[in-house]
């Protein structure tokens, strides 16, 4: 018992003297943390135990303080300095202090024909996160883009494999008619392809210029923005082999709740029971169903591959990769196919010649038919589902409907023989001359070529619609464009004291050719040849186009900084465009920015907390030159006749020569601030600006007497203003764990100023004069007629003859009575007034955690699947609605009846969503495991895209510009990357 006592005893005292030794092996440790440069506290700094996750964080003033053993060593870290390591041997008291980042704080972007430090940028030049390229396993730089740069709004236009069909606008609409497209220049290179064809594991970079300052460099093009997409480039080393890939699923995120077999038969029944058909009563009795949008979707798959080579020397650096994308979509037959090739090549030939190139080589394979969805004749969306889509043997009906030739199946085009490719060159060359008798003097040759050649067959035979009743429909294009860029540009570069001078000047001549011909063709003997046998077919129509247009350009850019606290940036572009009449070819466009680094005044340093505080100015004009390249001239159109047996050739006028047609010209102004605080632990930039944009190019109406009714000129004028802000926060950085924020919102709102001089609206094309560019414009929904309304005799209904279940509709001037003229309003617009995009990356030892969000708000749009277009015989499939009927006497959906909506009044919707846009999960393997088999880096992720959308829209999707198309699609991705 004694022993046991002793045991006991001997438990209870050693840990406390295991504990009493540790703590005496440990002292406290504590100091202050300082910037080098000014010797100002430094507050939030990492204060780390090497090897462990023990730390601490410096306070307000930077002081700290830690217990640590003497054989230890402290890491002090913080943004925006180099971190530092401190062995703490015996001392008690420790201070330090830390060195900028110069490489970090010298950040360069590009801003257009050149780079600038980040710092010395007076206008609105915005840099995508390259978080968004490396975190997110894209196939499109476009979803890269969507919510990552404050006033850049990217709206999905429609689902599919290849999601390309993206609307891309820089701070909201300028024009009317003309595009509102920016411009994109890829290496130095104006690209007119398709974003889908680029690589995004092959981009280094993508900055947006938003300001005319900014823009201006590019005349006549700028006034939409400008996004500059830079290739990678090798850099000094040995050679790195790197591998980037990922597979991942796709599902359907939202479809409609069309009316089944049975919903639809009893729809119909009670809509026009004599319209019923036989073979419909013989599907419906036999309880059949047919679910014509599952037939025609599937769970998608996608993948792509990427292996790049770079590496380099102090005279020769290199990029080479080549990458394989393979996506089938959500709808069957959906396909899209990449093969791409980049060689980045940069040869310093003497100390003053230097040779580069930046060539993307690549494939894109659409070929394949998916189903129709939203074709008047055989729309998936509006297909009978009391219809047959296969016959007993499995085989695709031609007319699913016996009892109707005029309906085809929507499955037709997976009979197709469809063949699409696309193969473009884009080669950016150029030879930089750094003038040795004069030193900061630089020539430099930039020259472009992109080759784009695109050929497509494809054939409809008697197993479809079309190819039945024509005995074979055959239709084959090329397309052979081609944009050819020769550019001088001459750089100069001086300084002396505190004065610091750039300039800039570039000739530019830009030529630009699309060709296209084709030929359709019908009645073939037979369907074996296909697209092949042409010369059989019984009518042959030929088709062509040829378009061209030239650019000559001149451009100089003055930048000068005193000190680096004053900047002033002067810029003159002149640019003469074909297209335009012979008046106007010519347009000059100046800008001038100013820049004042706050931060650097003296009386600065009693405000330690703001790192940086820069204020900007900008001011001046772009212009838009997006309308055919032969708008200012006179055309006929062909008219032939017969002359007894021959045919002769005849022509009639169908449009008038304008020799004044010019550029839209859009002033700008813009005002920016750039801000940092705590050692720039927190930074952002917030920017005001107004656009007015004047000589718009619209379609005036004129007198028929010449057989034409409108002809285009330079009228009206529209106003774009808005408010754009962006933060970055290192929010945490402690131990191994690290938060970081990005978060940006822009209010942008546009309006017509004028149309054509005379104040007065055009409802004809929905423009209203101090309104949106893009309203909604119709009868207002105002509930449903009740049979209470009719209690009393004298009750005279806004709709002559109204019933109770009857749409009603908002009497807007009180007159009791619905007129076209007076009753209609404008029921919001469009376009979204408020957007907003949100990223934080989470940092765990070797796991990361990115969750990405975006937001719009502002825009209403017709819910087109709550429209009643069954059509008079109930032939056309809708979606499940709350309908009237007097035991159900809602005001939510009129009555099941061909003529409660004899108005057709359209219901409008708040389309305002949150999107929870991408999350991914990662896992670095350890570099201990890694170096013992010679490997720098394994990435291993796991991401999630378009999982959650919070909407009050009930149609397809708040952004697709259809109801009735592709449905967008959730991903599920796994990617693994490996550096060697």
């Amino acid at each position: 018992m004694k022993k046991l006592l002793l045991v006991i005893k001997l438990g209870l005292i050693l840990p406390g003297l295991l504990l009493a030794f540790q703590l005496q092996a440990q002292h406290t440790v504590s100091g202050k943390v300082t910037g080098q440069e000014d010797g100002m506290g430094l507050p939030g700094v990492s204060v780390l135990i090497k090897g462990s996750t023990t730390g601490t964080v410096t306070n307000v003033d930077g002081a700290f303080k830690i217990s640590a053993k003497p054989e230890e060593v402290l890491v002090f870290s913080f943004i925006g300095y180099i971190s530092q390591e401190v062995v703490v041997s015996n001392s008690t008291e420790m201070n330090v202090a830390l060195e900028i980042d110069v490489e970090q704080l010298d950040e360069v972007v590009v801003v257009g024909y050149g780079t600038q430090k980040k710092s010395d940028v007076t206008g609105a030049v915005a840099t995508m996160s390259q978080d968004r390229l490396e975190m997110v396993p894209n196939t499109n730089v476009a979803q890269a883009l969507q919510g990552s740069v404050a006033g850049v709004s990217v709206v999905t236009a429609s689902g599919g494999a290849e999601g390309n069909d993206a609307n891309i606008m820089i701070r909201g609409r300028n024009s009317i008619k003309a595009s509102n497209t920016p411009l994109i220049v890829l290496d130095g290179m104006p690209y007119s392809g398709s974003l889908s064809e680029i690589n995004p594991t092959d981009i280094a970079s993508v900055n947006v210029l938003k300001d005319a300052s900014s823009t201006a460099i590019y005349g006549s093009r700028g006034a939409n923005g400008v996004i500059l997409i830079t290739s990678k480039k090798g850099v000094k080393g040995a050679a790195r082999i790197s591998y980037a890939g990922f597979y991942g699923i796709q599902q359907m995120t939202n479809v409609p709740d069309l009316l089944t077999s049975e919903e639809f038969y009893q729809f119909k029944k009670t809509r026009k029971a004599s319209a019923i058909t036989a073979s419909e009563e013989d599907f419906y009795q036999d309880g059949k169903t047919t679910d014509w949008i599952d037939i025609a979707t599937q769970q998608g798959n996608k993948q792509q591959h990427t292996l790049t080579v770079s590496g380099g020397s102090d005279n020769i650096k290199y990029y080479v990769s080549g990458s394989y994308l393979d996506v089938e979509g959500i709808a069957v037959n959906d396909l899209f196919k990449r093969y791409s090739m980049r060689i980045n090549l940069e040869a310093k030939i003497t100390n003053w010649l230097t040779f580069g190139t930046n060539t993307q080589l690549s494939l894109s394979d659409r070929s394949g038919q998916d189903a129709s969805w939203s074709g008047a004749q055989d729309g998936a969306y509006y297909m009978n589902p009391l219809t047959e889509p296969y016959d007993a043997d499995g085989n695709q009906l031609v007319y699913p409907w016996k009892e109707s030739i005029y309906w085809g199946n929507p499955l037709s085009g997976l009979l197709e023989e469809d063949s699409d490719k696309n193969y473009k060159i884009v080669t950016n060359n150029y030879l930089q001359v750094d003038l040795p008798f004069v030193p900061g003097l630089s020539y430099k040759l930039n020259t472009g070529i992109e080759y784009d050649h695109r050929y497509r067959q494809n054939y409809a035979g008697r197993d479809t619609k079309s190819g039945f009743e024509n005995r074979g429909v055959s239709d084959t294009r090329t397309d052979l464009d081609t944009n050819f860029l020769i550019e001088n540009i001459l750089n100069y570069k001086k300084s002396f004291g505190n004065h610091n001078f750039f300039l800039t000047a570039l000739y530019s001549y830009q030529n630009d050719v699309e060709n296209m011909e084709g030929l359709d063709s019908n009645g073939f003997p037979n369907d074996v040849l296909t697209t092949y046998q042409g010369y059989l077919a019984a009518l042959n129509v030929p088709k062509y186009a040829y378009q061209e247009f030239v650019l000559l350009s001149t451009m100089l850019r003055f930048n000068y900084n005193y000190n680096d606290k004053y900047y002033v940036t002067f810029t003159g572009r002149r640019d003469s465009y074909s297209g335009f009449g012979a008046n106007t070819k010519h347009g000059i466009f100046p800008s001038v920015a100013l820049g004042w680094s706050i931060h650097n005044e003296s009386f600065m340093s009693a405000i330690p907390t703001i790192s940086t505080l820069k204020l900007r100015a900008s001011y001046g004009i772009n212009g838009n030159q997006a309308v055919d390249p032969y708008s200012s001239l006179s055309r006929l159109n062909d008219r032939s006749y017969l002359d007894g047996s021959t045919q002769a050739a005849g022509y009639y006028p169908s449009k008038l020569g304008t020799p004044d047609l010019g550029w839209e010209q859009s002033a700008s102004v813009n005002i920016g601030l750039d801000f940092g605080v705590f050692r720039d632990r927190i930074q952002g930039s917030l920017e005001l600006y107004e656009t007015h944009t004047t000589d718009l190019l619209l379609d005036r109406e004129i007198s028929p007497v010449h057989g034409i009714t409108t002809v285009t000129q330079n009228l009206g004028e529209t106003k774009n203003s808005g408010i754009e802000l962006s933060l970055n926060a290192n929010v945490v950085t402690a131990g191994d764990f690290s938060w970081d924020v990005s978060a940006n919102g822009a209010f942008m709102k546009n309006e017509i100023v004028d149309l054509y001089g005379n104040g007065v609206d055009d409802v004809l094309n929905q423009w209203f004069i101090g309104e949106a560019i893009n309203v909604n414009y119709g009868y207002q929904f105002d509930g449903v007629y009740q049979e209470s309304d009719f209690e009393d005799p004298a009750y005279e209904p806004a709709i002559p003859g109204a019933q109770p279940g009857w749409a009603k509709i908002v009497d807007q001037n009180g007159d009791t009575l619905i007129s076209t003229d007076s009753d209609r309003v404008i029921q919001g617009q469009t376009d979204p007034k408020f957007i907003t995009g949100l990223q934080m990356n989470f940092r765990y030892k070797n796991f990361g955690l990115s969750i990405f969000s975006r937001s719009a708000h502002g825009m209403t749009r017709n819910n087109t699947l709550l429209n009643d277009d069954v059509w008079g015989d109930v032939e056309r499939n809708t979606t499940m609605k709350n309908w009237w009927t007097p035991e159900n006497p809602t005001n939510e959906y009129w009555a099941n009846d061909e003529n409660a909506n004899t108005r057709g009044v359209n219901i409008y919707e708040d389309a305002s969503f949150w999107r929870l846009q991408d999350v991914t999960f990662s896992y670095d393997l350890p570099k201990s495991l890694l170096e013992r088999v010679r490997i720098n880096n394994v990435k291993l992720y796991v991401t999630g895209r378009n999982l959650i959308t919070v909407t009050n829209f009930g149609g397809l999707d708040p952004e697709l510009s259809s109801s009735r198309e592709i449905p967008l699609q959730r991903e599920f991705v796994f990617g693994l990357n490996v550096g060697l």
